[in-house]
Order: structure tokens, then sequence, then C-alpha cells
């Protein structure tokens, strides 16, 4: 089942389709699917592991946060071009996590001129979990399942 995203970080209404989901499947692997009703913006070449993939593209987001603190970010484009990194703490980056310190992450995405879907699946056993935030950055606009208080900040859960 799907859930949506219908206001950005400061309430105002999206004005198109959000749409998300964060599942396990067969067992051993977590799935992200994100689904947008609006123009991709993105970079048509990119493609895999990409550092930096928030500074030039729409992204999903979502986060897997542990009980001690620790966290797991992935972002996902419109491409399915990915990125991710592990945190011990706020901000705290404690390195990226490439196809190398992830064997088994996959991605697929189809786009069209006024919308775009995009799946992650990683090995279910990425990072031991207990609670996560969606997030997405579209067209400039910052968009969250978490608290929306003072200027956006998607690492704040």
């Amino acid at each position: 089942t799907m859930q949506e995203l219908t206001h950005d970080w400061f309430g105002k209404a999206a004005g198109f389709g959000i749409r998300w989901s964060l599942k396990g499947v067969a067992g051993d692997r977590l799935e992200f699917t994100f689904e947008c009703d609006s123009a991709p913006k993105c970079d048509e070449e990119a493609k895999g592991f990409v550092l930096g993939l928030w500074d030039h593209h729409d992204v999903s987001e979502f986060f897997l946060i542990a009980k001690d603190g620790t966290y797991q970010e992935f972002n996902l484009s419109p491409t399915g071009a990915w990125w991710s990194a592990r945190f011990r703490g706020y901000r705290d980056q404690e390195r990226e996590m490439s196809e190398t310190e992830m064997p088994g992450i996959s991605t697929s995405a189809s786009r069209s001129p006024t919308s775009w879907q995009a799946t992650l699946s990683v090995p279910a056993q990425v990072i031991s979990w207990d609670r996560y935030q969606i997030t997405a950055i579209l067209d400039g606009r910052f968009y969250t399942t978490g608290e929306t208080k003072g200027k956006p900040d998607f690492h704040l859960f």
C-alpha cells in the first residue's frame, strides 16, 4: 500500500501526487518505492552510486534509524541513481555506502514528461533499525513524514 506526502515542509499543498512505500520483500530484502506526478528534474545520464545526488536531481530519501541514534540515509533519483551513507549521530557521517559496501543493492526507474517512479531494493540486514523517516526534495521543495519545525533538516528525527 502506498502512503502519500501531501504538503511540503512549510505546510503548502504539494499540488501533485507524491506516494511512497517501504516494505520487506522475499523475506530478506527491504524495498523503497517512490512515485511523483511531477516532471522529473534530473541528469538523464546518471546511473548507479552518485556523490552529491541531491545537488542536481529531484530525490526521494529514506532514513533507517537505530535505537542508539545511528542511522543510514538513502537517496534515490528519477533515473534510479542512488547515494547512501551511515551516520554515527546527527550529521556525523561515518562513511558513504557504495555498491562495494552494500552488495546486492538494486534500483529501477521509469520517467515520462509529467511523472516518475523509482524503486531501491537493499538486503534487509543493511543496518539494524527500529524506525524510519521518508523525505524528498522535489523542484527545490522539501517534504517529510517527520516533524517540520524551523528550517528544513531531514537529519532531525
